[in-house]
Formats: C-alpha cells, sequence, structure tokens
C-alpha cells in the first residue's frame, strides 16, 4: 500500500477571508464572498475579499487583498468595515495560518455606481507560510 502524498502548499487566503468574514453578518454565507452577486441589494451587507497581487518566496507568501464591506446606509457600511479591520489586523491575526496582517489602505468610501447603496474598500497585505496538504 502507498502511502498518500504529503505536500506543502500555501493557503487559499481569499477562501479563508470569505469564510472567516461570515461572522460579521450573521454567520450567513451567501453574504460574503470574493465576488459581488447579481442580487447585491438582497445581500446586504455584504463583504467581499479577493487577491488582488502579492508576491511569495521559498518560504512566504504575501497576498495583497481587497476587502470591500457593502451596506443600505454610510453609517452601517463604515462602522461595518473599521471593525472589520481592527478585527483582521489583531493581534493576533484572527486566523491561525496568517502569520501577519498589515493595513496598507485603511477603509474609505469608495464609488459603486449605484447610490441606493454605500461601499467601503480597505487593502491589506497578508503574510503565511506553506501548510501540509493531503
Amino acid at each position: 500500500m502507498t502511502a498518500p502524498i504529503v505536500t506543502r502548499r500555501f493557503p487559499d487566503v481569499t477562501r479563508l477571508l470569505v469564510t472567516a468574514l461570515e461572522v460579521w453578518v450573521d454567520d450567513d454565507p451567501d453574504r460574503t464572498g470574493p465576488e459581488t452577486p447579481d442580487d447585491l441589494q438582497d445581500r446586504m451587507p455584504f463583504i467581499r475579499a479577493y487577491r488582488i497581487g502579492g508576491g511569495r518566496d521559498r518560504l512566504s507568501d504575501f497576498p495583497t487583498i481587497a476587502l470591500d464591506v457593502f451596506a443600505a446606509s454610510y453609517s452601517a457600511a463604515e462602522s461595518l468595515a473599521e471593525d472589520i479591520d481592527q478585527w483582521l489586523c489583531g493581534p493576533p491575526p484572527p486566523i491561525a495560518v496568517l502569520d501577519r496582517v498589515e493595513r496598507d489602505i485603511a477603509p474609505r468610501r469608495l464609488p459603486w455606481g449605484d447610490e441606493t447603496l454605500f461601499r467601503f474598500g480597505a487593502q491589506y497585505t497578508v503574510v503565511t507560510r506553506r501548510v501540509p496538504r493531503t
């Protein structure tokens, strides 16, 4: 019998964040994601997180993550974005496989093209190391 191959790879930070951010929207997985849904108005508040860049070396991955909060009012979007910012930047990082989270751009209001909703966006650099995968 052959033993399973164990490899080490960098974690999918987008997937980790999208799942962890569910706690901020009543543990509803339909209100977080890497893309905005067609029915965004019906899912607010909604949190979008996705990788927009970043490098890596042999030991660490340094993904740059964009995080957007959508809500029906300025105060709801601003408050949720600030709460997530404080939670994410710790210390300690809120997800065990993250070594560090650094704020590149603090939450700020961004245009969206629909004046019935408000968007606050921020940008972070996350540092992770490889984890075992079977």
